[in-house]
């Protein structure tokens, strides 16, 4: 049985920030409880191990995650939930940072009460997801997993493409028009900003994978693949990431805008670096 009242953690995705508001919490009943007390509940061999944490100077092992969760006095599927969280965010890789989440989204309590934010998740996670979304608006779509599923390049199975619509659906980018016939919505999606970082990795990561199948399986003159290699500056990467994003949206402006026969395309650009700066360089990284 707890002996205080914490935040919800399930509402968390940052094992630090729920570290920083449980612990404040804590301090707020009673100026009894100090990083000293915690250490030794937890047997920790620094009094100042949990502020270490806390600010992000280190990291928590199983081990040390095992004990914080001890010394919080947290449940089962609590303590279970802190262990994955912790996981997910010191992963190394998206890969791996998405299995995690998996791992935690699975746990009654948060699919119970973060469903919405699961759903949207799985709306960028999926690739397909937003392929079928633009299929939609084609003349010819037909309502049919069957026939949806072998539309997409490569085929995905028609149990995927029946969830997709569903999943769309349930997120409100899918509604219905007065004949009954499906159409597309624009509605506010609200995830927060890790997991959306999260999504859009992931996402990005599974189109980069189809670019590299459609090299085989996709007609030379249906796709065009391209690039250079070059020495630029931190303000001409700045410029150039500028440029790519406004063609981005003078991009989006050709969506629907001819008539004729459609077939759903992604178009992407990269721009990466192949070698370090001779210092470290400077800016935001973006999606």
């Amino acid at each position: 049985m707890r002996t205080h009242d914490l935040p919800r953690i399930y509402d968390y995705l940052e094992y630090r920030a729920w570290l920083r508001d449980a612990w404040e919490h804590l301090r707020a009943q009673s100026r009894s409880y100090s990083y000293r007390w915690f250490s030794r509940k937890a047997g920790f061999g620094s009094p100042s191990y949990l502020k270490h944490v806390i600010d992000g100077d280190r990291n928590l092992s199983d081990d040390t995650a095992s004990r914080c969760a001890k010394a919080f006095e947290l449940g089962p599927q609590e303590a279970k939930y802190f262990r994955a969280l912790v996981r997910m965010n010191q992963a190394a890789s998206t890969e791996e940072r998405s299995q995690w989440y998996d791992v935690l989204s699975a746990l009654p309590p948060y699919r119970e009460t973060q469903k919405l934010q699961r759903s949207q998740y799985d709306y960028y996670a999926r690739w397909y997801c937003i392929p079928i979304r633009e299929l939609v608006a084609r003349s010819d779509f037909r309502e049919d997993p069957q026939w949806i599923a072998h539309q997409m390049r490569p085929h995905i199975k028609p149990s995927e493409a029946s969830e997709a619509l569903a999943l769309l659906q349930d997120l409100g980018m899918l509604g219905r028009d007065a004949d009954g016939r499906l159409q597309q919505e624009t509605p506010l999606l609200t995830t927060g900003p890790e997991l959306r970082l999260l999504s859009l990795r992931r996402f990005h990561q599974q189109m980069l994978r189809r670019a590299e199948e459609a090299m085989d399986q996709v007609p030379l003159p249906e796709r065009e693949v391209g690039g250079v290699t070059l020495r630029l500056t931190e303000s001409q990467v700045r410029h150039l990431k500028q440029r790519l994003f406004e063609l981005r949206q003078e991009v989006l402006q050709l969506d629907g805008a001819a008539h004729g026969d459609q077939a759903v395309h992604h178009f992407a650009f990269q721009l990466f670096p192949v070698t370090s700066y001779p210092s470290a360089p400077t800016g935001d990284s973006d999606e």
